[in-house]
């Protein structure tokens, strides 16, 4: 708020950032970010399931998403969901709520990842074992399981698609309702009518997957909003 004050004093200053849903949630804080300028939010939104947030260290709630999102569109602030597949422990259900997390807060924008072991965490050191040499990716669109999964890298490639196909046809359709646009009519068109075969596509990935993958500890919220300690470096 402090920050908000003194942009708000120069006359503000469009600009977007980086948030957590949490902080997004405290008093004043939307209202804040409003004055100073902000046009877009984006938030590690990540899950739409708790037990994956908590498993993640996240220190998160779910509905502390869905507030957060309501808020900023109530002040007309852009909206943007980075989202997290393929940790260890999520299953097909904790993915669909993950879907409908993003159908319920209709964000602006999304980006969507599969799940990266960070040096320091419980995560990585679970997985070490499991790195090849390829330990990173080369850009954040990658997709690769660097680790044994639930599921394999091509069900996560094509989980990519589904989701933004899905989210795609919703914006598309929304804007036409405002306004008709023959480019827009075409991209609701291409994605409803391709969306039906990429599903079956990926249900036939997900059939000739296990479904096994490592379970890390379920923490409790209190103990999830703690982050992991990080070794010196």
């Amino acid at each position: 708020m402090r920050f908000g004050d003194l942009v708000q004093a120069q006359g503000g200053l469009p600009f977007k950032c980086l948030s957590r849903a949490d902080l997004l949630n405290r008093p004043g804080e939307v209202d804040a970010l409003k004055r100073s300028g902000a046009q877009t939010i984006w938030m590690g939104a990540e899950s739409g399931s708790q037990k994956v947030l908590d498993a993640m260290d996240k220190g998160t709630r779910v509905e502390q998403i869905r507030e957060a999102a309501r808020l900023l569109k109530s002040a007309q602030i852009r909206v943007g969901f980075f989202l997290q597949f393929g940790y260890p422990g999520e299953t097909r259900a904790d993915i669909e709520k993950t879907i409908q997390l993003v159908r319920d807060c209709n964000p602006d924008d999304i980006g969507v990842s599969v799940s990266y072991p960070m040096p320091g965490t419980k995560f990585f050191a679970a997985v070490r074992e499991q790195l090849g040499e390829k330990q990173n990716w080369q850009d954040s669109n990658d997709l690769a399981m660097l680790y044994q999964g639930a599921f394999s890298t091509a069900f996560y490639r094509k989980l990519h698609s589904v989701v933004h196909k899905e989210f795609r046809a919703r914006k598309a359709w929304q804007a036409l309702k405002r306004q008709f646009n023959f480019r827009v009519a075409a991209r609701l068109g291409y994605n409803l009518l391709t969306l039906p075969l990429a599903r079956w596509q990926l249900d036939r990935l997900a059939a000739q997957s296990t479904g096994e993958t490592l379970s890390l500890p379920h923490l409790p919220h209190e103990l999830a909003a703690q982050p992991t300690p990080q070794d010196e470096r």
